[in-house]
């Protein structure tokens, strides 16, 4: 695929797709008993507060943390009213708790619970009419997700492609989702809210195929999403260095391409966003990892939660990656659910033979959870940034403090 061509084109002209692709992922699932068990206002909007009763509702408190969340996040000043919230999305009133205060709550040990409340506010907040994910599977959390968004439009404003337009929106700008997940959440996020194309990839049937069906379900954005199955995805015309890269890799169970194999020759992208398992599949085993957060539940199948390695090694395959494509990706970006994972990542950018222009770290807070963000850039205009400062409340780590 050529970088003027839109992701997800030769899809978009049978309006059937969508059924299809949802048929698609309920015969995956079905085969599989480990997983049994007018056009939309698109943009940030919090849902409309509701009376019960005689009595109104007093508004929920602000968000743990609030004031450290992204300010462009819509959760932001607040927590979403989960009353008001189940009266236009009636499939969320059955996991509704009210509590002692009298406000409404859920239970988030419940898989269910969860993506019925992150169905309702992607609705209700970016217009996503459609959006299902397999049972069990990862349910993320929007708020977390839409921080990473919302930190990928600041480096955007501090540089982007020359070939972009002026502004850090509209289709010029192409991202490209490593291990998108049948939930594809971040494409629905960033295509919604700022008009990206994004390319997500990913190494599963039901992640491919789920993802093919929340993109396909959403007529309003699924010209601008591309699914792709990285074990699978070879172009006409990819030149024998990179298919050579390719096989190389591939020998390697560890030190594997993430993202060649999913990239034609001369294929650019503005930024590349993931999220990576966390886990490491050696030595840690499934009850453990069951175990980890016992006071939630975002689901999670073995291939989204782990690998060999965990999530060091994840990252450090994205970053050996990064040294082949340099400034093919303007910026290359990571969330690491450790501040380790994070140090050890910039100590790989921070060396003499990396070259890398541009590095910047944040912090996605959200409640009692704390994310770790690192994106750096080999793009000669992108050297300038280092010293400017981004938005506030995308929380900036001074090298000194992760290094």
């Amino acid at each position: 695929m050529s970088a003027v061509t839109a992701p997800g084109a030769r899809d978009v002209d049978d309006d059937t797709s969508a059924e299809k692709a949802l048929a698609t992922v309920e015969a995956l699932i079905d085969a599989d008993p480990l997983l049994a068990s007018s056009e939309p206002v698109i943009g940030p909007a919090l849902p409309p507060a509701v009376s019960r009763g005689k009595k109104r509702a007093r508004p929920p408190p602000r968000a743990p943390d609030g004031e450290r969340m992204h300010p462009r996040n819509v959760f932001a000043a607040s927590n979403p009213d989960f009353a008001a919230l189940a009266a236009t999305h009636p499939r969320l009133l059955p996991y509704l708790v009210e509590t002692k205060d009298g406000l409404h709550t859920i239970d988030f040990a419940s898989w269910d619970a969860t993506f019925e409340l992150n169905r309702a506010l992607l609705d209700a907040c970016y217009g996503v009419k459609h959006w299902e994910v397999p049972r069990g599977h990862l349910c993320p959390p929007v708020a977390n997700r839409a921080n990473y968004v919302h930190w990928i439009e600041d480096l955007l404003a501090l540089s982007r492609p020359a070939s972009a337009s002026a502004s850090a929106a509209g289709p010029a700008l192409v991202g490209l989702d490593v291990g998108v997940g049948a939930s594809c959440v971040y494409p629905l996020i960033g295509a919604s809210l700022n008009g990206w194309r994004f390319v997500g990839i990913d190494v599963t049937d039901v992640a491919v195929a789920g993802a093919r069906a929340n993109a396909a379900g959403n007529p309003a954005i699924r010209h601008l999403v591309e699914i792709r199955d990285a074990r699978t995805f070879r172009l006409a015309g990819t030149s024998p260095t990179l298919e050579n890269q390719t096989r190389t890799n591939e020998n390697d169970s560890r030190g594997d391409s993430l993202l060649l194999p999913a990239m034609d020759e001369h294929e650019t992208f503005a930024f590349c966003m993931c999220n990576p398992p966390f886990f490491d599949s050696d030595i840690q085993t499934e009850e453990a990892r069951r175990r980890k957060n016992p006071g939630s539940d975002f689901g999670g199948s073995d291939a989204e939660t782990s690998c060999p390695g965990g999530e060091r090694a994840f990252t450090a395959r994205l970053f050996e990656d990064s040294l082949a494509l340099r400034d093919r990706v303007h910026w290359f970006t990571t969330m690491c659910g450790k501040k380790e994972t994070a140090k050890h990542l910039r100590r790989a950018l921070a060396s003499r033979d990396a070259r890398v222009a541009a590095v910047r770290t944040t912090v996605f807070r959200q409640g009692k959870t704390a994310r770790w963000g690192v994106a750096w850039s080999f793009a000669e205009r992108a050297r300038s940034t280092n010293g400017e400062p981004l938005r506030r409340g995308s929380q900036i780590l001074e090298r000194t403090n992760i290094s």
